[in-house]
């Protein structure tokens, strides 16, 4: 018996459990902050993080990508507990959204390493995707005029998020034409895909008006768990 028949079952038992986790917070979420919810987030967040554990147990010697993709994982808990312990303690806000951005920021940085090195992305082809995201994020500022975000003081660290938030996306994108639309890298581009649309929603909530409603609260931690838990798959599919 394959180790994918042994140890399939317990992979396929925690991402339905994370997911019906994942879905209670998502519908609690949307109606404010509060202790108990957080609770239910790190439980969420935490179970992407097994499901990624039991995927590499069923497809071991992928030790380096998969690695790669736990410690983002990781860190992208981090980042879900200080953005909501922003809403618990207004008088440190700041501190908490700076470090929300830091930890998503370090994540993504660890998929990107992942990227390069399973699909042996060329340096060259590295930097003109750096490049693309350096002036994609560029005209994210310059947007404000039609979208009317008011980024504030945190210009800099949004300009610079999403410089690696695009680098996910462009170089899972690269990877999964350059081998030929492997089932693992398609995923991951969805799930990159999907990550940038969270924090699109998370956009008008942070900086926007009339964009902080249960609808948009919802749809941003849904769209940002499928992200993280098809991430987590490809340590599986790969």
């Amino acid at each position: 018996m394959s180790t994918l028949q042994y140890f399939g079952i317990p992979y396929f038992v925690i991402l339905g459990c994370g997911c019906i986790v994942t879905l209670i917070f998502c519908i609690k979420r949307a109606k404010g902050f509060s202790i108990s919810n957080i609770m239910l987030k790190i439980a969420s967040s935490l179970c992407f993080i097994l499901t990624a554990v039991a995927a590499l147990i069923c497809n071991p010697g992928n030790y380096l990508y998969a690695g790669l993709i736990i410690f983002g994982l990781v860190l992208g808990m981090c980042g879900d507990i200080t953005l909501d312990l922003k809403g618990l303690h207004e008088n440190q806000k700041d501190s908490y959204m700076l470090s929300g951005f830091i930890f998503f920021l370090i994540g993504h940085i660890f998929y990107q390493a992942a990227i390069i090195y399973k699909a042996q992305i060329k340096a060259w082809i590295v930097l003109i995707c750096i490049a693309g995201c350096i002036l994609f994020s560029l005209l994210n500022l310059l947007s404000v005029k039609i979208t009317k975000y008011v980024f504030g003081k945190y210009k800099f660290i949004v300009f610079l998020y999403t410089v690696f938030l695009a680098l996910t996306t462009a170089l899972s994108a690269v990877a999964m034409v350059v081998t030929g639309f492997d089932k693992a890298y398609v995923v991951l581009f969805v799930g990159a895909v999907l990550f940038m649309l969270s924090d699109l929603i998370l956009s008008g909530t942070y900086f926007g008006t009339g964009q902080d409603k249960p609808i948009h609260y919802f749809t941003n931690h849904l769209t940002y768990y499928a992200a993280q838990y098809l991430i987590a798959a490809t340590v599986l599919l790969m």
